[in-house]
């Protein structure tokens, strides 16, 4: 069950999961999650963690009117629970292109498709509803559940930086990934 005092707007809707607002209460169970070295890590943020204040930060400069990004709360449609987040940024609508970023924060969540579903609505938003031409991504090489998933979602592989990243004394590739609006088409 939620632990939000209103109701959650659908934004996206997807089968199990749906893309809706990040409120400012949301900012303690964020903080949680991102104080967690693994989930950093997974994100390529190696040795970093975030405080309350920064969550709130982060909150209140994506709920601002910006044309540059867009960022969602990942709701578990059933007892409609937080359990992530997920961002399009560097949004240029000239070009038509962004990057998306997703965090599944909740670890029970991990490897059950709701990320990759999340993806497939913030792929929708962004070119249907920004007209986007373009979505495109880096993954580090560690991130393995990330890759699959974002293959599952219909990115392909569109290039790699061989050893680019460092994590723990081993060097792993870090791949870029993209997905466009005609691969969508096919």
């Amino acid at each position: 069950m939620s632990n939000q005092s209103r109701p959650r707007p659908v934004i996206m809707a997807g089968e199990r999961v749906f893309l809706s607002h990040v409120f400012a209460e949301d900012a303690p169970l964020l903080a949680q999650w991102f104080a967690d070295l693994e989930l950093t890590a997974l994100l390529g943020l190696q040795g970093r963690s975030f405080t309350l204040e920064q969550e709130q930060q982060w909150i209140a400069a994506n709920n601002a009117d910006r044309d540059d990004q867009r960022a969602f709360a990942i709701v578990l449609r059933d007892g409609e629970q937080l359990i992530g987040t997920c961002s399009l940024f560097h949004i240029n609508l000239l070009h038509g292109i962004a990057g998306p970023g997703i965090a599944i924060g909740n670890e029970a969540m991990w490897g059950c498709g709701y990320g990759r579903e999340a993806v497939q609505l913030l792929v929708e938003y962004g070119f249907r509803y920004l007209n986007l031409y373009s979505i495109h991504l880096w993954v580090h090489g560690f991130n393995e559940r990330a890759y699959r998933s974002y293959l599952r979602a219909g990115f392909r592989e569109a290039g790699r930086l061989r050893g680019a990243t460092l994590l723990d004394g081993r060097r792993y590739d870090r791949i870029l990934m993209e997905l466009t609006r005609n691969d969508q088409a096919d």
